[in-house]
């Protein structure tokens, strides 16, 4: 059942101390963002947050979803969030050192968010945890008293990171952060003292992303797929050439007919001056239509 239990409760208790003080702003990036990509492409997540300075001692918790819109032409499960791209200024947030809710699937820690939802729907919920301010260590989870300050405030703050493989639905796509929650600190003290918090005002301004899913463009002579055709393709030519299946693991989202520079519907070795004359009878670089 979709409930916010614990960090809910986290919420409660560590932002009943103080009045509501300072701005975190949510970031929510990806290297698709904006672009066309083929169905089961890799796409790239990541949650920055930003803490405003000046009003506030640092970021004290922080949980949000991310979740697909109900417009997408495609559903999926999103997978959590990728362990190992928890950032060290972040481990107070995370079991054991810091506060979550309980992990699902073998994770250590809910930190990495849950799924929840319809099968084939599910979004991911309750990204985030909280440091431990009490002044006193838990046992379970909790087990560092000592207080960060400033998390957030010296720039962006990556929050978690993850991918998911683009559904087979063409059209456009949009993943953004919501129901998200955040506490500041207002004061820092050492242990066994509590630090108190206060609710934060939270931005979503700049939580989402679309991207485009569809048949790739077919750009003959743009053989790295950035959508121009220069020098920068040689090497990439050269490798289709001389190793197909090392071309295609390293660029598997380029369609076969790039490399076919003269139209016959074969790559080989005939493709060669076709190419070196598109490279030399044009400015450079020549985009891609």
């Amino acid at each position: 059942m979709y409930a916010r239990t614990a960090l809910v409760a986290v919420v409660l208790m560590l932002g009943s101390t103080a009045r509501g003080d300072g701005t975190v702003t949510l970031i929510l990036e990806s290297s698709v963002a904006g672009q066309q990509i083929a169905p089961g492409a890799s796409v790239d997540w990541t949650i920055k947050v930003v803490v405003s300075s000046g009003d506030n001692q640092g970021l004290a918790l922080i949980s949000c979803d991310l979740i697909q819109d109900a417009a997408n032409p495609g559903k999926l499960d999103i997978p959590s969030g990728n362990p190992s791209s928890i950032p060290a200024a972040m481990a107070g947030f995370d079991r054991p050192a810091g506060i979550t809710n309980p992990g699902e699937g073998g994770a250590a820690s809910g930190y990495v968010g849950v799924q929840r939802g319809t099968a084939g729907a599910k979004n991911l919920v309750q990204i985030g945890g909280a440091q431990n301010t009490f002044g006193q260590a838990g046992t379970v989870f909790g087990t560092d008293p000592v207080v960060d300050p400033g998390i957030g405030q010296s720039g962006p703050q990556v929050i978690l990171s993850g991918s998911f493989p683009a559904p087979a639905a063409p059209g456009q796509y949009t993943f953004r952060l919501a129901n998200a929650l955040a506490n500041v600190l207002t004061a820092v003290n050492q242990p066994p003292q509590f630090s108190p918090v206060a609710a934060a005002t939270v931005n979503l301004n700049q939580a989402s992303f679309s991207f485009t899913v569809g048949g790739p463009n077919i750009c003959r002579g743009d053989l790295n797929c950035d959508a121009k055709i220069d020098f920068g393709d040689i090497n990439p030519f050269v490798l289709r050439l001389s190793n197909p299946s090392g071309y295609f693991a390293q660029y598997p989202n380029c369609p076969n007919e790039n490399g076919d520079i003269n139209s016959n519907g074969v790559v080989g070795f005939d493709d060669i001056n076709p190419f070196v004359t598109l490279l030399t009878s044009a400015p450079l670089p020549i985009p891609c239509p």
